[in-house]
């Protein structure tokens, strides 16, 4: 049995991320245990930092609120960074870098069920992996992740299979060669992949940057207005952030204009509620379109865009998800993955769960009722 896949950075670290929360061996367990003690730690010194914010602006500081305010800054900067060691996206964000480094990682691969061994391919290499070595075949939200006895060996990102059928096919047959009754070479596809889904659009299309970054841009400001967006940490910031700026700046004109003159120690304190403020009020920069024009003119001289911008584009999208196709690369986008749907003059968009998105033309449609039945349909599968 074979699979063809583009594996991504961005579905390898999700994978990667998956393993890192696994609570597997008793480490992982007090790592967790660790994780939401510093991460309470860190939100009682907020509230400490939010507190003496308040009585400071209230003009009724006291000597000894300055131990206090020492004591609360050194363990919320401790806590914070006890949290970003413990954190499993930083070990997966790890990986991802490590990887980064091997010449044609990520990109197309194939994986072959082979009577020797699982066969994998990608870039110039080859490695075959006996299945005596493999340890364990865990799954995940779609992903299926292989184990050596050192740790993780391949992730299987969902976009490999067709459907449940396929990956379902696909465990069965590696299950059946770890108990030793591997697939011979006159049989190897004894475990054939499901049916393809029909496709109930099928879309063909190509970017350019004149058409590519006036769409981007009205993807990205439609972005911001849905729930994806407006996560738990960019709620909180959004509501601190008028209040945390505006205590800076009367704590900082109460400062320098106090009679007698106030301690350098307070000034720093304003500047520093100020600057804070100014941090937290940068989430609304977003909301200004030449700001994020200017964000996509920047990810656009990295280069970000150029495999839309590669050529023809062939995109289906049916039960089973959205497949993107290209020459030598086909990338798949289930349904489950998808969190909100936007249709407009400028075309449709499917907004992905890991801030990513789907986005094609107007062209890439007959008419405008073609995209909007294309809209209703995504909206159905996400539902």
């Amino acid at each position: 049995m074979e699979l063809r896949y583009n594996l991504t950075q961005q579905d390898f670290k999700r994978g990667i991320l998956l393993h890192e929360k696994r609570l597997k061996k008793p480490l992982d367990v007090i790592r967790k245990v660790e994780w939401f003690f510093f991460l309470a730690l860190a939100l009682f010194s907020a509230v400490v930092l939010v507190m003496l914010t308040v009585i400071l602006t209230a003009g009724r500081w006291e000597e000894d609120f300055g131990t206090v305010l020492g004591l609360a800054i050194v363990t919320l900067v401790g806590s914070l960074a006890f949290l970003w060691v413990l954190s499993a996206r930083r070990r997966a964000f790890h990986g991802v870098r490590l990887m980064a480094g091997e010449d044609g990682f990520f990109g197309p691969r194939t994986l072959t069920l082979t009577k020797d061994g699982v066969a994998e391919t990608f870039g110039v290499g080859r490695r075959v992996e006996s299945y005596d070595t493999i340890s364990e075949v865990w799954e995940k939200k779609g992903y299926v992740l292989l184990y050596l006895k050192s740790g993780v060996w391949e992730v299987v990102p969902p976009c490999a299979f067709t459907g449940e059928g396929e990956r379902e096919a696909f465990l069965s047959c590696l299950a059946e060669a770890r108990q030793g009754r591997p697939p011979q070479t006159a049989n190897a596809e004894t475990a054939a992949p499901a049916a393809p889904e029909e496709a109930v659009f099928t879309l063909h299309y190509a970017w350019t940057p004149e058409t590519l970054m006036p769409a981007l841009l009205r993807a990205n400001l439609a972005f911001l207005r849905t729930r994806l967006f407006w996560r738990p940490t960019a709620v909180l910031a959004a509501v601190l952030s008028v209040p945390m700026l505006v205590s800076g700046v009367l704590t900082l004109i109460g400062t320098l204009t106090a009679v007698p003159p106030a301690q350098l120690s307070e000034i720093i304190s304003a500047i520093g509620i100020l600057v804070i403020g100014l941090a937290l009020c940068s989430i609304w920069l977003n909301f200004v379109p030449g700001f994020m024009a200017w964000a996509i003119r920047r990810q656009a001289k990295k280069d970000a865009f150029h495999k839309l911008l590669e050529g023809p584009i062939t995109d289906t999208i049916g039960p089973g998800g959205v497949d993107s196709l290209r020459p030598g690369e086909r990338e798949r986008t289930l349904w489950s993955q998808i969190g909100g749907v936007k249709s407009d003059d400028w075309g449709l968009v499917l907004f992905r769960r890991d801030r990513k998105m789907l986005l094609f033309p107007a062209s890439a449609f007959a008419d405008r009722d073609e995209q909007e039945g294309a809209a209703e349909y995504a909206r159905g599968q996400t539902r």
